[in-house]
């Protein structure tokens, strides 16, 4: 088991990981659409998914 992060990402806010796999399974934690650099939520579905 590992933790699996991106720094492409906001870093995690609160005490849990991005995602963690183990053997064939991915356990993902949901993000919230936030501009990584700016910490400022971003404006629509499209834009908070990239």
């Amino acid at each position: 088991m590992y933790k699996l992060e991106s720094d492409l990402a906001p870093a995690a806010v609160g005490p849990y990981s991005q995602a963690i796999v183990t053997g064939d399974l991915v356990f993902l934690s949901g993000q919230l659409g936030l501009d990584k650099i700016t910490g400022q939520m971003v404006d629509g579905i499209k834009n908070q998914t990239t």
